[in-house]
């Protein structure tokens, strides 16, 4: 298979736009819910703060939502998870995962919002991937073009400059659009 593909190939129901919805991608969540933990603890006890129980809580109902998600929306499930919660509490605790690279902001929606993700797999940091966002119905597709971090490489280099990070999103009009 080619490595210029969509992470989401599998089809299920349509979204609001027309177009069949991706399916979710398949990965053990048991495993995955212990690596993130593992991370969230070494990262806790690294910068000396407390690993409490509130935190945790907080943390996985976050990374358990998956999908890309707004802060607004983050905070709405934790309190109906655990409604003595506060919201402080919960914008607080996404700081800390973005800061221990739990959680990564993956681009800013058209209201200003970040919009926040799990990577995939929590030993990778590095992990990337592009966004196309259906202006349509706002689902956020991911994929990865080796061509295009080829062709942005190339064009970084050739402007001696020397690439630490990018963003590519691409917002797009559906053709299944009735």
């Amino acid at each position: 298979m080619s490595k210029d593909v969509f992470k989401n190939e599998k089809r299920t129901r349509a979204l609001s736009c027309g177009r069949p919805s991706p399916a979710k991608t398949s990965t053990n969540p048991v495993t995955q819910h212990h690596e993130w933990k593992r991370k969230l603890d070494a990262y806790l006890s690294s910068k000396k703060l407390k690993n409490s129980e509130q935190r945790w809580k907080i943390a996985e109902t976050i990374l358990l939502s998956g999908g890309h998600l707004d802060a607004q929306t983050l905070v709405e499930r934790v309190k109906h998870e655990h409604p003595r919660i506060g919201a402080a509490t919960v914008y607080r605790t996404i700081k800390l995962l973005l800061e221990a690279s739990i959680l990564k902001e993956s681009l800013i929606d058209s209201y200003g919002r970040a919009i926040y993700e799990v990577p995939e797999d929590p030993e990778d940091d590095n992990e990337h991937h592009d966004h196309i966002v259906c202006v349509d119905c706002g689902h956020i597709f991911e994929f990865h073009s080796d061509k295009i971090e080829s062709l942005q490489n190339s064009i970084v280099g050739d402007m001696d400059f020397t690439p630490v990070r990018h963003r590519h999103v691409i917002y797009v009009k559906c053709k299944y659009k009735t």
